[in-house]
């Protein structure tokens, strides 16, 4: 007789417990990893900018869309401009807003006068402002001769201007305007007097119709004469043709035509009042007209109103 071998529920469950207990304990970081696997993954850390270009390219890529699609209808242009302009709004939006302006190397130029120019707005976005639009406006101010403007995000304007050096006061028809050394008009000088500008009354004046047009020649000239310079108080533009100077001590020194024989005289004077300090002495002109030679004019001999006159008359000559 055959025996069946069956198999014992019970003997099995035994079995598969005994199996349990008896299989080794995992160990800890075993452990760790397999509880982590089961947890989400986190995101990697360029994810944050990649969402952040996403939403700026997202109206960007939609915009364009629409600006392909009215390619045949003639109104590109205008599409553009409106992607353009959705951009713009959406960086506003994003907080890139003006906030601040800092402006670098202003001393002469006002406060205000540099606002009206740049014409901008707190709160706007920032990447609206044609920075080359502004730069133009800067540099049309009459101070300035040079200005660098750009933006450091998210909401500065930085400024940089230089500005021109006054060199003379014009007189002209009885005014009085600060003048720079190539000539250009910067200021009225009264005006700036009155807001107490002390920097002025250490101007020399320039005197004549087209004095402004010439006085470059002048100080370039008086730069090789460094003596004579500091001492000059006013210049006056003779005939269209040639300066004539008046120092503070009261002389007046009348200088030759032409560029090259205005250095030379001004080199002349210099070399005079070196060696024998003729300019500390009792004259009241020197003229320097004449290549090489210098008449000088003391007080004594001092040519008065009318006097070539009476020595005619004195000489027997009657009118």
């Amino acid at each position: 007789m055959s025996a069946r071998l069956m198999a014992d529920p019970d003997f099995r469950a035994a079995a598969g417990a005994r199996a349990r207990d008896e299989m080794p304990t995992p160990p800890r970081a075993m452990a760790a990893s397999a509880e982590k696997g089961k947890r989400r993954r986190a995101w990697p850390r360029w994810t944050r900018s990649a969402i952040k270009a996403a939403l700026l390219l997202v109206p960007v890529l939609g915009l364009a869309g629409a600006a392909g699609s009215t390619w045949k209808r003639g109104n590109l242009a205008e599409t553009m401009e409106a992607a353009q302009e959705s951009v713009i709004r959406l960086t506003g939006d994003m907080g890139f807003r003006l906030s601040e302006i800092l402006v670098v190397g202003r001393s002469e130029t006002e406060r205000d006068v540099v606002l009206d120019a740049l014409g901008v707005r707190r709160g706007e976005p920032i990447l609206s402002i044609d920075l080359a639009d502004a730069k133009q406006r800067l540099e049309e101010l009459p101070w300035v001769s040079s200005a660098s403007i750009e933006r450091r995000l998210p909401g500065f304007l930085y400024i940089r201007l230089s500005e021109r050096q006054p060199m003379a006061i014009w007189q002209h028809d009885r005014q009085f305007t600060v003048i720079d050394r190539a000539g250009r008009p910067l200021a009225d000088a009264a005006e700036l007097a009155r807001r107490g500008n002390q920097r002025i009354e250490t101007l020399p004046q320039v005197i004549g119709a087209n004095a402004p047009q010439q006085v470059h020649t002048l100080l370039s000239a008086l730069d090789g004469a460094p003596t004579i310079a500091p001492m000059l108080s006013s210049a006056s533009w003779i005939s269209d043709r040639r300066w004539n100077l008046q120092l503070s001590n009261g002389v007046t020194v009348k200088l030759p035509e032409g560029n090259a024989d205005m250095r030379r005289a001004l080199r002349q004077l210099e070399q005079m009042h070196t060696a024998s300090h003729v300019l500390d002495r009792d004259i009241v002109a020197i003229d320097l007209r004449l290549p090489d030679k210098a008449a000088i004019q003391t007080s004594a001999t001092a040519q008065l109103p009318g006097w070539e006159d009476d020595t005619k008359k004195k000489n027997g000559k009657k009118s």
